[in-house]
């Protein structure tokens, strides 16, 4: 049972065999057969508005006001709204293995800009004005994509590293560094949560996630705990628990699919997880319906 609309399988291909892509939001649309709603998967989204737009980020929307970029990070529910000029406004997706040559650039996908405890997308207003961003991120990327591979690569690797410094000029010093100070985990880490986006319905358990990143499950919490404060079992709990939610509020399976979607034995099973990390049954959660608003000034 899937509830998310993927990406196009046109989009996807281009995603898996060069790990970035950049388009307009048109033509993304277009080759979801006109369909808005996309689940980002495993990769990593920058959403550059030059006009003002409307998206729905996991049940919650936003107004962006443009020039403007947006972070969204993986396995992550997006719906955009309509609105003019959507021929000017880009999205661009990239793979971890794409960009993560380094520890900044671990740090940087490990960062608040995809990893927001608060709100599932990161807005940030620009500096530079919408012609200078278009010159350098736009244009230049077209510029070079019939050059040699390598050197587009490398240009493409640059443009998600000018935009990313871009955002991180809106976090906090304090969580920049204390981010910093755990060089050694960041990447680990970012392998883990990039894991857990993927399978968590599948595999809840911390010691399968260790395995798969060779490290021992002791030693995995002892990196997110480092990282991100929490441990990973929590980091598995939250996510399971939010996917639960939005399927209680937004979908209309029953609560025995859901709870099969979910992956559990069984509905009991479901409802005594949501109990006790919500506070309320499933039943109790399914009458609270509704899309949450947050109108970004």
């Amino acid at each position: 049972l899937i509830i998310a609309i993927y990406m196009s399988y046109e989009l996807s291909q281009q995603l898996k065999s060069d790990g970035f892509s950049i388009n307009t939001l048109a033509a993304v649309i277009h080759r979801n057969n006109g369909r808005r709603s996309f689940n980002t998967m495993e990769y990593y989204c920058i959403y550059i508005v030059f006009t003002n737009t409307t998206v729905v980020v996991e049940d919650v929307e936003y107004d962006i006001e443009g020039p403007a970029l947006a972070f969204i990070g993986p396995s992550t529910n997006i719906l955009y709204k309509q609105s003019a000029e959507e021929d000017s406004n880009y999205v661009v997706a990239f793979s971890s293995a794409f960009y993560d040559r380094s520890a900044s650039d671990s740090l940087f996908l490990n960062s608040e800009l995809f990893y927001n405890d608060s709100q599932k997308i990161f807005i940030a207003p620009t500096i530079a004005t919408a012609y200078d961003i278009k010159k350098f991120a736009v244009d230049r990327l077209a510029l070079y994509e019939s050059a040699e591979k390598g050197l587009y690569v490398s240009i493409a690797h640059n443009t998600i590293e000018a935009l990313i410094l871009s955002g991180m000029l809106y976090i906090s010093k304090s969580s920049v560094g204390n981010t910093a100070d755990n060089f050694s985990h960041i990447d680990t880490v970012n392998k883990f949560r990039v894991l857990m986006n993927k399978d968590y319905r599948l595999n809840k358990t911390v010691k399968y996630y260790a395995d798969q990143l060779h490290v021992t499950p002791r030693r995995l919490t002892e990196m997110t705990e480092k990282v991100s404060g929490k441990t990973p079992k929590q980091l598995i709990t939250e996510k399971v628990v939010q996917e639960s939610l939005r399927l209680l509020r937004h979908s209309k399976f029953t609560i025995t699919q859901i709870a099969y979607e979910m992956e559990f034995n069984d509905e009991a099973n479901f409802s005594n997880f949501i109990k006790k990390n919500l506070g309320q049954t499933p039943r109790e959660l399914r009458a609270k319906t509704g899309v949450l608003k947050n109108r970004q000034n």
